[in-house]
């Protein structure tokens, strides 16, 4: 159970008590079973006010420099920036003395002594033109930071530094492309002991932070295997990323043990899957797949990865899950390879394509729509906008029909929201009357209750008395029709009897 579920709990647990919902003792054994509090990390609140605060006032210096930095000499620039640098390192110096490692502080720090490094290195690299690109530059700031992410155990820290790996595999660089993407994967290779080290702590420190780096390490991945096969075999791209993704999702959707993971390995492979979609929708895609050669050990590895892919769409089939149609992406990409290697004309590839994209996202939908469940019916929807909104890019249709396609899209998207709305309004009035219907059953019994005992308080006073007790109980509790014919009853079932008996009594004597 997360934290706010539990201090949520601990909350309504006396208010239930004082109520009389749950007695006690019940309270006690509620308490005791889901205990204590656990810690909790850094909150986002508290870590985006104490970083916009620190940022603000570091732009602020940056502005005040910014009118007198062409002034000064190019010496002059660079003992300014050595001086900045300098107090960002004192700074992360004091925290490493003072400051709890993945503090608030910590974290604090860790990002302002990022973003003083950063700039420091660009007002070196404007100062002294080496003519590197800036991909070194980039490099340089990576390698200087991670030191102090594993000294702090910041994780805003190291998701800065994985988005800088990612950036960094698509930027320009003065590597080799047989070295630039082994150097990427060691940057992800030096980030995965923390990532162990993060995670195993997670049981005990539950930390919000943890999902943000695990959607981080996962994208970095995907970005280093799209980097490695744009630089060896452009090719293949499409397929690997295909297959890739596909893996990522169904794990991600059999794994809901592993909450940390599902989301992130979902969502990263939904984006790797949605990206394959729209790229093989063009026509240029499978044009240049036509034209190019490929080994047989390329063959070999694909059908080794559709190996992988065929058990964990298993898995799905098995446990009667809709994502198993998801996992048929990789299988159709494939299939359309063959088709272009064989012969076949890349326009009727891509229409071929296309038709099973269309099938498939209206097939999907309709199971949303069935079964109600909105995460289908989304990405049912995405994947059809991202569909059509290719077409705006894609030069072999003309103004017209895609002006005509997004317009039929928009009517489609607002039809389905508004169908959507008008649902949701119903289900919410019949919960709002099941919910009135309960509140009106809870107030008829304690008027009920309310009648019974005015009437037992009764006993000792006259059948008058009595009567006029309960219409005033009646009247106080504001009782309807079904309580006043109640109050008949009772109180002919009460007086009766006290009549009889007082008649037999003057009898005897």
């Amino acid at each position: 159970m997360k934290v706010k579920h539990i201090r949520w709990l601990h909350n309504e647990l006396e208010q239930w008590r004082q109520e009389g919902l749950i007695s006690e003792e019940q309270s006690h054994q509620l308490q005791a079973k889901y205990g204590f509090i656990p810690q909790e990390g850094p909150s986002w609140t508290r870590l985006i006010t104490v970083v916009g605060g620190a940022a603000l006032i570091l732009l602020g210096i940056i502005l005040l420099f910014a009118g007198y930095w062409y002034g000064f000499s190019p010496n002059g620039r660079f003992d300014w920036s050595l001086g900045i640098l300098s107090l960002a390192i004192a700074s992360v110096g004091g925290g490493v003395w003072k400051a709890k490692p993945a503090s608030v502080v910590a974290e604090a720090i860790t990002v302002i002594y990022m973003a003083v490094l950063t700039t420091v290195t660009l007002l070196v690299a404007d100062t002294y033109y080496t003519g590197e690109y800036i991909g070194l530059y980039v490099l340089i700031i990576l390698c200087c930071s991670l030191p102090i992410i594993y000294i702090l155990d910041s994780a805003l820290g190291m998701i800065l530094y994985l988005i800088g790996v990612l950036g960094w595999s698509f930027s320009n660089h003065a590597l080799s492309a047989w070295v630039g993407p082994v150097a990427v994967g060691g940057l992800l290779l030096l980030a995965v002991p923390y990532y162990i080290r993060r995670f195993g702590r997670h049981q005990q420190l539950q930390d919000p932070l943890l999902v943000p780096v695990s959607w981080t390490f996962i994208g970095a991945i995907f970005g280093e295997v799209f980097f490695t096969l744009s630089t060896y075999e452009p090719q293949m791209n499409l397929f690997f990323i295909s297959v890739l993704g596909a893996v990522t999702y169904a794990l991600g959707t059999l794994e809901q043990k592993i909450t940390l993971l599902a989301l992130p390995c979902k969502g990263v492979g939904a984006i790797a899957l949605l990206y394959t979609l729209v790229e093989g929708t063009y026509i240029g895609t499978w044009i240049r797949i036509g034209e190019s050669t490929m080994a047989w050990w390329l063959w070999l590895c694909m059908i080794l990865s559709l190996g992988v892919a065929l058990l964990l769409l298993r898995r799905l089939i098995a446990a009667k899950r809709i994502e198993a149609c998801i996992g048929m992406i990789p299988f159709i990409i494939f299939g359309c390879y063959i088709l272009v290697i064989s012969g076949v004309t890349p326009i009727a590839t891509s229409i071929l394509f296309n038709a099973y994209i269309l099938v498939a996202a209206l097939g999907t939908f309709i199971r949303g729509t069935m079964i109600k469940k909105v995460s289908l019916l989304n990405g049912a929807i995405v994947t059809l906008i991202a569909m059509f909104g290719a077409r705006f890019f894609d030069p072999s249709f003309t103004f017209v029909e895609r002006g005509v396609s997004f317009v039929v899209l928009g009517i489609i998207v607002l039809a389905i929201n508004a169908l959507y709305l008008w649902r949701k309004r119903t289900q919410r009035n019949k919960l709002n009357q099941r919910v009135r219907q309960a509140r009106r059953y809870v107030q008829d019994g304690s008027d009920t209750s309310t009648l019974l005992r005015s009437t037992e308080s009764t006993d000792k006073t006259t059948p008058e008395n009595a009567l006029g007790h309960v219409a005033e109980d009646a009247v106080q509790n504001g009782m309807d029709r079904a309580g006043e014919d109640l109050m008949k009853r009772v109180g002919s079932t009460q007086v009766a009897p006290e009549h009889e008996a007082r008649t037999a009594r003057k009898e005897d004597i």
